[in-house]
């Protein structure tokens, strides 16, 4: 899971609705993985969120098929510097680096910058 440690605890997080797109990925009815969009600057972000223990398997899939629902305007999103395996994910379908945010995101006290990406 993508966090820093400015992120609320689960019990804590209130997900959002107003002008957000939820898809669930799902297998034999259980729900394995989780796409949000929303709003961002000229388009829209996506966040992914795969069960660990289903990534190798359904991962790209579930990417190729919840990218069905991002319409037509440009799609963003923002990775931080230490998830490669999450920037080679995008990098997959597409997704360029536009833009860097230095020390963006803080992870176990350690910063780091934030990859802001654009599907091209």
């Amino acid at each position: 899971m993508i966090s820093d440690d400015l992120s609320p605890l689960a019990e804590d997080f209130i997900p959002p609705f107003d002008g957000h797109q939820y898809v669930g990925g799902y297998l034999r009815g259980e729900i394995i993985a989780l796409m949000v969009y929303h709003c961002y600057k000229d388009g829209n972000i996506c966040h992914v969120q795969v069960l660990p223990e289903h990534r190798q398997k359904h991962a790209q899939k579930f990417g190729e098929q919840s990218l069905l629902f991002r319409g037509t305007q440009p799609l963003y999103a923002e990775i931080p510097s230490n998830y490669q395996n999450v920037l080679d994910f995008a990098y997959s379908f597409g997704f360029k680096v536009i833009d860097t945010v230095e020390d963006g995101c803080i992870k176990n006290g350690i910063k780091y910058n934030v990859n802001i990406l654009r599907m091209v």
